[in-house]
């Protein structure tokens, strides 16, 4: 604890900020798993170099929540970039870091874990690491109540596991639970990237609306980190049927955005930028 409050002085003094980290903090494996990706994602070599700095609220302790939301806002609002970390389940807190990024005009970089065959056997790793007293079936059980929480509705075979822990073996249960994980995370990156509409927020000062930008690498992770604070993000202007945008190339997503609609154009400027108000 003493360390962490020594890193909150030294977050809150430093004369600069790159990059804020959003994440959700709820389960030991989570601070395990996050550690390693943003070690791996800041020590990749697209940015090493670079030696930013990056605000990791978990790895930052304050005594009192009010110190600690005002503290947030703070980085929030010094950082370039925010990068918001997809994970089992999203908060309100994590959530309302991405609003604010956007409301600000700065990026908003969503990484959603592609979840292929050495991610799962990474999670599975870190699930026990960090909770070696408990047995792995029972923590894999624990985590099918995340990401498959309609299952004693919808499936047969984890009906039958609640009324008997032997009816699947260890393995059986990786491979079910591996199938949710990755439903769970293309959904996820689905929903943010083409499917809900505070996917694209308004900076607040400006009026222009801005896009999340969803990567699914470390490696794409890092590279976008890059475009933004070298200032050499690369868009492509792109008419689609409702509305022009600027794609950005890395991930492929809606980076600025002009509605084509006459009526919500008028009324918008007509009114957002009202000094009235």
């Amino acid at each position: 604890m003493e360390k962490a409050k020594k890193n909150q002085n030294a977050y809150l003094t430093s004369d600069h900020l790159d990059v804020y980290v959003a994440t959700s903090m709820r389960e030991r494996h989570e601070y395990l798993t996050i550690s390693k990706l943003t070690n791996k994602i800041f020590d990749h070599g697209s940015i090493r170099a670079l030696k930013l700095r990056w605000f990791d609220p978990t790895q930052a302790y304050c005594l009192d929540r009010v110190d600690k939301g005002l503290s947030e806002a703070l980085m929030l609002r010094r950082a370039l970039c925010t990068i918001y970390l997809v994970q089992e389940s999203d908060t309100l807190g994590k959530d309302s870091e991405l609003a604010s990024t956007l409301a600000q005009g700065k990026p908003v970089i969503a990484f959603v874990p592609l979840a292929d065959d050495e991610y799962i056997e990474n999670y599975f790793s870190d699930l026990q690491e960090a909770n070696p007293d408990i047995d792995l079936k029972n923590l894999l059980l624990e985590q099918l109540k995340i990401f498959f929480n309609q299952g004693a509705w919808e499936n047969s075979d984890i009906r039958n596991l609640l009324n008997d822990h032997n009816f699947l073996n260890e393995t059986q249960i990786k491979t079910l639970l591996a199938e949710h994980i990755k439903t769970h995370y293309d959904n996820r990156a689905k929903i943010l990237k083409e499917i809900h509409p505070l996917g694209i927020q308004v900076n607040l000062v400006t009026g222009v609306a801005n896009g999340v930008l969803v990567v699914r690498t470390v490696d794409n992770c890092a590279k976008l980190i890059k475009s933004i604070v070298t200032r050499t993000l690369k868009v492509d202007l792109e008419e689609r049927d409702s509305y022009t945008a600027l794609v950005e190339q890395i991930s492929g997503c809606v980076f600025r955005v002009m509605t084509k609609d006459t009526m919500l154009t008028n009324t918008f400027w007509n009114f957002y930028l009202d000094p009235a108000r």
